[in-house]
């Protein structure tokens, strides 16, 4: 793998820097992980949008005048964390109206924004979100998450920020918003893949002749594999699924033709040409084309044709005024650049003012930093607190170690971070732990299970966040580490996540692993048997239950839209929980 970076853990924060750097008259950094307008808006609606980053310029680049108020972003390919975004909420929600969040269809976006909304709204501030899901490679069932969403929020921001400029209400934004989702498709496809930075691998591997028709934005394997075909025979493929899902004949069209991050211009204007041709023979009149890359699969050599389907109401919004750093478009009212511009121009650094993320969300919790792991800790409060506290750094190393092979496990059926994510989150766990030892085993928990939903991201954050929240709440109720406090917990967070990701046993997630560990931490406390051997119990369930999602196909989550083909792959989920099972077992067993 040969990249343009410094260290793989450091490229999220220097690319906001940069952008942040060259565009200091239309964007400031709010935290390293949030961009809000250099100028913020007041009196009107904002809008807040964000996910993993690997898409630039989405979604830092369309921070500006005429579209978003703030961008959230998460690790590469990794949805932001909850309170990362209730912090991105905070800082654009003072003075304004209310705040729209648009979210793209998958799982850990959805999950982890629905939640902040949820948040916000209790703090007070009036928040609606809508979700885009305009690639019609994937159909949406019961054994999806639905549609993805691609190429076609560029448009959703667009209009539903001049909207939002125009003065219009929240539930007038929103309108326009699902307007344009109801209106807008997009395809893509590509013929070479993208490389993680953390992961050093490809997600997927193409042959020399082959092409991979629907692939997703995340690296993640598309629909259908077939040999190299000429890119006409591509694009009349992909125009006959657009429309034949949405009937644009007689119909203005926008057109966006977007690369993937490694596709040149050269190849998108060929793409562009046959387009056109298709849509004129159709008798489908494009109104305007947009073409470049504008949501990128960081290096993958791929594209996306995208059609919005116009009225006059949406020809008005995307031919309105904006200011971004990856879109301008018309001339920006002076007023609309007036707000706090002296104050924005001192303080191109906002992390330390008052209007930081954490000041501005109430309740929002701050990630941990790397100086508290310095601070003196006191010493553990019981034998039980000082237990859990050589359980959680156990399972950090074991995350640590095994980190290549849950991300092998992720690369060919997800987005290769699984494994990185994990160790990312658990290691965070483990360096307020000096910090947590004086609080009661309940108190550990549940903080812990913060410092998770923070770190992690994705919908592997919030998944295990729940899980040690739970159980947390269990121990409180029982008063003390037993096999009957365990398996309540357990048995809580296996109903929680069932809630939250929208699964169930047999889907090909952690579930299947977490099932069979509570059937047998239940058999423990009928039989009543010792921790140890109850958790050892466990562990070897658990550890059926992954490798029995080997033969399953894949019902939720981003495995799901590969359908028969995620079949002959564990489940990185399972996986992950069997090993942190086996891992609290052998502690358990003081070995």
């Amino acid at each position: 793998m040969k990249k343009f970076i410094n260290r793989p853990e450091d490229v999220e924060r220097e690319v906001v820097d940069g952008y942040v750097k060259s565009y200091p008259h239309i964007i400031r950094k709010a935290a390293d992980d949030i961009v809000v307008r250099a100028h913020p808006k007041h009196g009107r609606v904002a809008l807040v949008s964000g996910g993993g980053m690997g898409h630039e310029p989405a979604h830092l680049g369309y921070v500006g005048a005429g579209m978003l108020d703030a961008a959230v972003g998460g690790a590469i390919y990794t949805s932001p964390a909850q309170d990362r975004i209730i912090a991105g909420i905070g800082a654009v929600a003072p003075g304004t109206t209310g705040v729209l969040l648009v979210i793209k269809n998958y799982t850990g976006d959805v999950i982890n924004f629905k939640m902040a909304e949820q948040a916000a709204r209790d703090e007070g501030i009036a928040c609606d979100h809508v979700v885009v899901d305009d690639d019609v490679a994937v159909e949406g069932s019961s054994f999806t998450v639905g549609r993805r969403g691609v190429a076609g929020t560029v448009f959703v921001h667009k209009c539903a920020g001049a909207a939002a400029e125009a003065g219009a209400s929240l539930p007038e934004v929103k309108r326009v918003a699902e307007k344009v989702i109801a209106n807008v498709r997009t395809m893509g496809a590509a013929i070479e893949p993208c490389t993680v930075p953390a992961a050093g691998k490809p997600g997927f591997t193409l042959a020399d002749d082959e092409v991979e028709m629907g692939v997703g934005i995340h690296g993640e394997p598309g629909v259908r594999r077939e040999r190299m075909q000429p890119v006409d025979d591509m694009v009349d493929e992909i125009l006959d699924t657009i429309l034949a899902d949405l009937d644009c004949a007689g119909h203005d069209v926008a057109v966006l033709v977007n690369g993937a991050g490694g596709t040149p211009p050269y190849e998108l204007a060929i793409v562009s040409n046959h387009v056109h041709d298709v849509l004129a023979a159709r008798g489908v009149r494009v109104w305007h084309t947009y073409m470049g890359p504008y949501l990128t699969s960081l290096e993958m050599r791929g594209f996306s044709v995208t059609l919005l389907r116009l009225d006059d109401e949406l020809k008005g919004l995307l031919a309105a005024p904006a200011e971004t750093a990856a879109w301008t478009q018309g001339a920006v009212a002076v007023e609309s650049l007036a707000d706090d511009a002296t104050d924005a121009a001192t303080t191109p650094e906002a992390d330390d003012a008052d209007c930081s993320p954490a000041a501005a969300a109430p309740g929002a919790e701050t990630a941990p930093r790397a100086a508290d792991a310095e601070a003196p800790g006191a010493a553990p409060s019981s034998p039980d607190v000082a237990a859990a506290i050589k359980a959680i750094s156990a399972i950090a190393d074991a995350m640590d170690a095994h980190k290549d092979e849950l991300t092998e496990l992720d690369q060919p059926i997800g987005d290769s971070d699984h494994g990185i994510n994990m160790a990312r989150g658990f290691d965070a766990m483990r360096a307020q732990l000096p910090e947590l030892a004086g609080q009661d085993l309940p108190g550990l928990l549940k903080r812990a299970g913060s410092i998770i939903v923070s770190k992690v991201g994705g919908s592997s954050g919030p998944l295990y966040g729940t899980l040690f929240r739970k159980v947390g709440v269990a121990l409180k109720a029982e008063g003390s580490l037993t096999v009957r406090a365990l398996s309540a917990g357990l048995g809580k967070a296996f109903v929680a996540i069932e809630d939250l990701g929208g699964a169930k046993p047999g889907d090909k997630t952690m579930l299947d692993a977490i099932r069979p560990a509570l059937e047998a931490l239940e058999r423990g406390r009928v039989n009543e048997v010792s921790v140890a051997e109850a958790l050892a119990d466990a562990a070897s369930a658990a550890e059926e239950g992954a490798e029995a999602t080997v033969p399953l196909v894949a019902r939720k989550g981003r495995a799901s839209y590969l359908g028969e083909r995620s079949v002959g792959h564990k489940d990185p989920g399972a996986a992950s929980f069997a090993l942190l099972m086996r891992t609290l077992a052998t502690v358990a067993a003081g070995k």
